[in-house]
């Protein structure tokens, strides 16, 4: 059932009452925000501060970790409760989703990576991870893209010759590529990080959203922040 507005607020009550747990998704690994531990287990900046807020909510949350692209479409149809890992806020996501205070400041600046001899974006084949706000960007400024579902799999295709750039929040994946290089710098503007919930989802946010102020306020965000940012 497509999770909004009354249906929301409804549902989050049941589940509250039935004592079920809220479901945070995020995909991982996605360092530093989100990495995974030698056991499996979700770990990094988004876990610590998911956790927390839980603490201080009161709620008991269990973590799933998803695909990218799933995330929206799955808290829209109320497979999860909670999407974060990252998550830019954008005027187009906040037509589909509503976010929590934001918590973080992303960089605007993103990087597009190839090989030396690798044409400028306008007359290149552009890989992207599916449903990324880079992904949006390329599609906006007319881009020949090429969407993948990871992010090893966009840089792969610039790896193997089936793309010529490679464009996302690909630091830690690409440093590992000695063969491709930050070639080109392209500008895509977001309102910070936060965490998003299905839309009319008023309790869940508030809980949330409280939790999260009260952590900037005592200077928990900060710290958890210096720890893993």
């Amino acid at each position: 059932m497509a999770c909004s507005g009354a249906i929301a607020a409804a549902g989050l009550a049941l589940t509250l009452a039935a004592g079920e747990p809220v479901i945070f998704a995020t995909e991982a690994p996605f360092p530093p925000y989100t990495i995974l531990t030698e056991a499996g287990e979700i770990a990094g900046f988004e876990r610590e501060v998911g956790d927390e807020v839980c603490a201080r909510a009161r709620l008991r949350c269990v973590w799933q970790n998803v695909q990218f692209d799933r995330l929206v479409p799955g808290v829209m149809a109320g497979e999860f409760d909670v999407i974060l890992g990252g998550f830019a806020v954008t005027p187009e996501r906040m037509a589909l989703v509503d976010f929590t205070l934001p918590y973080n400041e992303s960089s605007d600046i993103d990087v597009l990576y190839g090989r030396s001899d690798a044409p400028a974006p306008a007359a290149a084949r552009v890989a992207v991870q599916s449903g990324t706000i880079q992904e949006a960007h390329a599609r906006k400024m007319g881009w020949d893209v090429q969407a993948f579902g990871t992010p090893a799999a966009a840089l792969d295709a610039v790896r193997q010759g089936r793309a010529d750039l490679a464009f996302g929040a690909f630091d830690t994946e690409a440093a590992a590529l000695p063969d491709l290089q930050p070639l080109y710098e392209e500008e895509v503007p977001d309102m910070g990080t936060a965490m998003a919930v299905c839309r009319g989802n008023a309790g869940l946010l508030t809980q949330l959203d409280a939790a999260l102020q009260a952590m900037l306020d005592d200077g928990t965000i900060d710290e958890i922040t210096a720890r893993w940012l």
